[in-house]
């Protein structure tokens, strides 16, 4: 009876674990990836994957989400940055719902995502990775084990670095010395090469792919009208880059003096700014405007899509940005409208008049032409 009870125990612990190499039904943390099938894929290389399996070798993103869900719809720009980030790594964003395939592609003509989107999933997929709410994100690791469960707003490009390592949870490895407590502050910039940007904005934040640094001393200062630009300093203008600025809230006057010595010391860049008066557009309220513009609490993502200027939060700083690249012209914001707000915008004319009609039609603004002091910023490389 003795020899028998080992015997008997390894069974019933057999029995309990399941078969070598099955795949267990519901995820589990350090444990392999339910096998599910995604029967329809938009943006993918395949119209379907038939299983995870195909995906081993690879970190895969799994994020529930659906285009009914605010929350998940805020997500997206932070999850376009990663995907931009790690363009060409062996790295798959999947964004999974079960909405129709045809509201799903009417949904993606206004709203870009980068990564494989399946709609369509069936009510076992979302069961198999202990979908309660959405947005839900897992992570898998390259061995196609659940590394671990998460929300878009909490991936960061540490526990994404770190799975593309090797590791098998996002987590530090055991006996790394790493800081648990909050970051203070950040300065980064590199070259971009994607095609498309996206940013994320905050009062003493800044997370931005492919944007040129017109785009970011805008943010920084709040207003320019007119850029003169050093032929010695035109290259590093012209390119395109990957930014990211964080302070504390605290601190928000000093985000100015952190990031123009970051620009010098990153870049060589000097950058000053003068006052002088000139003819310019000036943007203001329509009567009755601003229509089909939503106010939101928290500030968030503004990029383009075509013609299409989508802000998920911002001023109408980021609209008469966008006037002013089209028209070749300063364009004042005169509305007296703070924000933030959500609101979109398509301009396909380089004419104000064209221009005029279109806001009015859009968001009951108006262009007017007036003569006012401008902001110009100088930007020269010295040697």
């Amino acid at each position: 009876m003795k020899k028998l009870l080992p015997l008997l125990l390894s069974a019933a612990l057999a029995a309990c674990a399941g078969q070598p190499g099955e795949r267990p039904k519901l995820a589990k943390k350090g444990l392999p990836a339910p096998g599910i099938a995604l029967k329809k894929l938009i943006g993918a290389p395949a119209p379907e994957l038939k299983s995870l399996d195909e995906l081993k070798g690879k970190v895969v993103i799994l994020e529930f989400w659906a285009t009914w869900c605010e929350p998940c719809v805020d997500s997206i720009p932070a999850l376009n940055l990663l995907a931009e980030r790690f363009r060409g790594q062996p790295l798959v964003f999947i964004h999974i719902t079960d909405e129709s395939e045809a509201d799903v592609r009417e949904f993606l003509k206004t709203q870009r995502i980068l990564g494989w989107v399946a709609p369509e999933a069936g009510a076992e997929v979302f069961k198999a990775f202990r979908v309660y709410g959405r947005p839900h994100t897992v992570l898998i690791n390259k061995a196609g084990e659940v590394a671990s469960f998460t929300r878009a707003g909490e991936l960061t490009v540490e526990a994404l670095m770190r799975l593309l390592a090797g590791q098998r949870g996002p987590e530090p490895a055991h006996g790394v010395p790493v800081s648990t407590g909050t970051g203070l502050a950040e300065f980064y910039i590199s070259r971009s090469s994607a095609r498309g940007g996206a940013a994320q904005y905050g009062p003493a934040s800044l997370e931005a792919s492919s944007m040129r640094l017109e785009y970011a001393l805008e943010w920084l200062y709040g207003r320019i009208d007119r850029f003169e630009i050093k032929p010695e300093a035109a290259p590093a203008m012209s390119a395109s880059y990957d930014i990211r600025l964080r302070l504390p809230a605290e601190r928000e006057a000093q985000k100015r003096e952190f990031f123009l010595k970051g620009l010098e010391s990153a870049l060589g860049l000097k950058v000053g700014r003068t006052e002088k008066e000139a003819e310019v557009y000036v943007l203001k309220k329509a009567p009755g405007g601003p229509v089909n513009v939503k106010e939101r609490r928290d500030y968030g993502g503004a990029g383009l899509n075509g013609t299409v200027l989508e802000v998920k939060g911002g001023s109408f700083s980021a609209l008469t940005s966008r006037l002013k690249e089209v028209l070749r012209q300063p364009v004042l914001d005169e509305t007296g409208a703070a924000g933030p707000y959500e609101y979109s915008f398509e301009l396909a004319s380089a004419d104000p008049k064209a221009a005029d009609i279109q806001l009015r039609r859009q968001l009951g603004l108006r262009l007017e032409r007036l003569r006012r002091k401008i902001t110009v910023v100088e930007v020269s490389r010295p040697k």
